[in-house]
């Protein structure tokens, strides 16, 4: 288990960890954390790849939920498409779910439809990664996690879509997510035999298996032949 989900157990340890270290810091510390973590417009014009990591591991509330609910949305998906997949998955959806949203507001910006202070607000936390993982958990998992997916999925509801009208951050980016998240998965699972590692390529035998119309070297001379 420690092996095959690696992926989910990174994570939950490098959330639980940076949680842990983010909220033991005094409220002054703390706000300047979450401010360079946090995937808005200035910061992904200077530091995109530090804001886009660390933002997947820093909430800006709740977070011991966060870490149990980790477990629930990644730990069936990595069973479903192993380590790599996985982590190229969701690194996807939160890529592509930080990009829609904050370029829209990047596009507002530029067309003065918003003022200059909305190119620092606060987008930070690992919804853009858990939430897209509770819906394919819902429709893809097993019958043991998907009533826990979707109880932790009621529980999100009510604050997924808030300020959708308005088209905020984050509800903006939680839809971009919902809508990718099936088809990418469905994209990546092509192929993929879980739990029995990679699926052997057309025309190579696997090892110990004899290919068609060989006699094994160890057959019993002895032993007749048959058409």
């Amino acid at each position: 288990m420690l092996r095959t989900r690696a992926a989910t157990w990174a994570y939950v340890a490098a959330l639980a960890v940076a949680e842990a270290v983010v909220w033991s810091l005094s409220p002054e510390h703390k706000a300047r954390v979450v401010g360079w973590v946090s995937t808005n417009v200035a910061n992904l014009s200077h530091h995109p790849v530090g804001s886009l990591a660390a933002s997947a591991l820093v909430p800006d509330s709740y977070p011991v939920v966060w870490v149990g609910l980790a477990v629930v949305a990644v730990l069936p998906v990595n069973a479903l498409l192993g380590n790599r997949r996985t982590v190229l998955l969701f690194v996807l959806l939160h890529l592509l779910g930080t990009l829609v949203s904050e370029g829209v507001v990047a596009w507002r910006l530029a067309h003065a439809a918003l003022p200059e202070a909305a190119r620092h607000q606060l987008d930070t936390g690992p919804s853009f990664v858990l939430v897209p993982g509770l819906v394919l958990v819902v429709l893809f998992g097993t019958w043991w996690w998907r009533p826990i997916a979707a109880v932790g999925m009621w529980g999100l509801w009510p604050y997924l879509f808030v300020g959708l009208g308005r088209l905020e951050v984050a509800a903006v980016g939680h839809v971009t997510v919902m809508v990718l998240a099936v088809p990418l998965f469905l994209l990546l699972r092509r192929g993929h035999v879980p739990a029995t590692g990679r699926p052997v390529p057309e025309g190579v035998v696997p090892e110990g298996a004899v290919p068609e119309g060989v006699v094994p070297a160890d057959a019993s001379a002895t032993e007749p032949l048959t058409p």
